[in-house]
């Protein structure tokens, strides 16, 4: 007799007994051994895997759900339903692209722009095609009993046409519009980002006290916010209604600074009292709030920034503000800064803690 080992090693049959499920086709619910069909009941059941980021290797989470997911398919089969798991990659978007270009600088000290788009894309199509084969391997590894006859990538021809089909459909019955909206965008890649690709943390910053006068001329009220350069996109000036400071300024007009633009006080409940000096300058091009409040109040949304992150040469042409065309946001601020202590409109600087965007470290994604 053969002697047990003391130890449990993987390696000497958990991937024999895998390759004899594959090649049995008992995974596959069109294909048995033997072509005998008979043993399905006429109740299907499907399931899609989500697909894991092609980005590198899987981890506790996706082994997780692929235990989970397992268990839910063998039942199904075992209940005799005829039964389909299909698997899939996805291609990662921007979090491939970053690994693809940080890849690139570390071993060539190259950019994107030194190779080209389509040399770019066939290094991504490069890379997601070695990880793709390892990502395949570890679900195998998993036992997970999966269709691999069916497999699917994301980016593949057949799925792209489905996605553009179902797009147009939606589109076609009002289900979905085209329209402008607030995206988080990347200067440095050149593209959007979803929400949950963008990390908050809290540091310390400064908010910045800053009067804009009443058209009148007497008097004024005083804005508080982290980022002054974005005033050269106020299209208002909004209180809180129920605000007893300010609820009578509701309606009439103030000046902004430097660029003499007339902003009407608007009064919206989502302005918070407490915060600052409970007044908002409300830029419905460079923030979510603010751009709700703005098609709350129909008011004009300028966007102040190119995409490569600095002010907007075409919109500085239009909106009179051309002397900081070309700046980026941190030059923007420092001069306005500048330029409001000089006119008197500068009142003080309040140091404070606050959420800003930053570099999404995990995913190697960032703002």
């Amino acid at each position: 007799m053969k002697e047990l080992p003391k130890t449990y090693d993987p390696g000497d049959s958990e991937d024999e007994i895998y390759k004899k499920w594959e090649s049995s086709g008992f995974f596959n619910p069109d294909k048995l051994e033997g072509g005998n069909d008979r043993f399905w009941k006429a109740e299907v059941f499907s399931m899609m895997m989500p697909p894991p980021n092609a980005t590198g290797e899987l981890h506790i989470g996706h082994a997780m759900m692929l235990t989970i997911e397992d268990l839910v398919v063998r039942h199904a089969r075992m209940s005799g339903k005829k039964t389909l798991w299909l698997p899939g990659t996805d291609h990662g978007a921007i979090a491939t692209q970053n690994v693809v270009e940080r890849k690139l600088w570390e071993e060539e000290k190259k950019t994107r722009h030194d190779i080209g788009r389509e040399e770019l894309l066939r290094r991504i199509d490069e890379f997601v095609g070695q990880t793709r084969g390892r990502i395949q391997q570890q679900i195998r590894k998993m036992g997970s009993s999966c269709d691999w006859s069916r497999e699917r990538y994301t980016l593949s021809p057949e799925l792209s046409l489905s996605v553009r089909t179902i797009f147009k459909k939606m589109y076609d019955r009002g289900l979905i519009y085209r329209g402008e909206r607030l995206v988080n965008w990347c200067p440095r890649c050149g593209t959007t980002l979803a929400d949950d690709e963008v990390e908050y943390r809290e540091m310390p910053g400064n908010l910045y006290h800053i009067r804009y006068p009443f058209k009148n001329g007497k008097g004024g009220l005083v804005v508080a916010t982290t980022r002054p350069e974005t005033m050269l996109g106020d299209t208002a000036v909004a209180v809180h209604p129920d605000d007893q400071r300010y609820k009578k300024y509701i309606g009439e007009s103030v000046i902004l600074p430097i660029l003499n633009r007339e902003l009407v006080i608007i009064g919206d409940k989502a302005v918070d009292q407490k915060y600052g000096t409970g007044v908002l300058k409300v830029t419905p091009g460079h923030d979510m709030q603010d751009f709700e409040i703005g098609k709350r109040h129909k008011l004009e949304t300028i966007n102040i920034f190119s995409p490569d992150g600095k002010v907007n040469g075409q919109e500085a042409v239009d909106h009179a503000f051309e002397d900081f065309a070309g700046l980026t946001a941190e030059e923007a601020r420092e001069k306005i800064v500048a330029v409001l202590q000089e006119q008197g409109f500068f009142e003080k600087t309040e140091g404070i803690k606050h959420n800003i965007a930053q570099r999404n470290v995990a995913s190697g994604r960032r703002k």
